[in-house]
């Protein structure tokens, strides 16, 4: 066994189990910045969800006033006389990675572009209610898409995680326990070969000394 190369390979995964938990720390934080961020945004979508209800059933409601007081044909042609003077940009925006765009729209002062003739004031006030809901639909696009990329995104936070958690380090502790008792084995093994070594070389240092040495000793005492 390549020792140097053993150790070698134990500090690389101790290094990928730092970095791997690094990570794992990382995503944590994230996590918790995502959730509280989709916590935020949902509370502001629903605050849109029901102003742009209410905003919407006041419009229908004066739809139906001029239906009943103009028939649905003559509602129907002002609406097509009525052409949408509305646009809507994109800017794209990010939080740690998801995507946030934000959406502004150009809106026009609603103006009657139907013939004032056969029409009525309720057919006005329904078409200046529906022209007032387009910016608070585009809001509530907005926070709609937001929450839904922020979801996805800590859907993918998760599964990271989880990868990292229950996959990855798990795999390294193992393999640096293997790589451990490799090396704790080789010392072992190199501690046995030592203290043979030292036995061969006293046995072989006694049969190196002069047989006669002690006998001589005797003699001139």
């Amino acid at each position: 066994m390549n020792r140097a190369a053993t150790r070698s390979r134990w500090l690389e995964l101790r290094r990928d189990r730092a970095a791997a938990r690094r990570g794992r720390e990382l995503l944590d934080r994230k996590r918790e910045v995502l959730v509280r961020e989709i916590l935020r945004v949902r509370a502001r979508r629903d605050a849109r969800q029901r102003e742009a209800a209410a905003a919407l059933a006041a419009a229908r409601a004066g739809l139906s006033e001029a239906e009943l007081e103009l028939g649905v044909d003559a509602v129907e042609a002002a609406a097509f006389a009525q052409r949408p003077r509305a646009s809507v940009e994109i800017a794209p925006r990010s939080l740690l990675g998801v995507a946030l765009p934000t959406l502004s729209g150009r809106f026009e002062t609603f103006r009657v572009r139907y013939a004032p003739g056969g029409t009525s004031e309720s057919l006005d006030r329904a078409a200046r209610a529906f022209a007032a809901l387009t910016p608070l639909l585009v809001s509530l696009a907005e926070e709609e898409l937001a929450v839904e990329n922020l979801r996805q995104g800590l859907r993918r936070t998760n599964r990271r995680w989880n990868a990292l958690d229950r996959i990855i380090l798990p795999a390294l502790d193992r393999e640096i326990g293997k790589v451990e008792s490799a090396i704790e084995e080789e010392a072992r093994d190199e501690t046995v070969r030592g203290r043979r070594r030292a036995r061969l070389t006293r046995a072989e240092g006694a049969r190196d000394r002069d047989p006669f040495e002690s006998s001589d000793r005797s003699m001139v005492i």
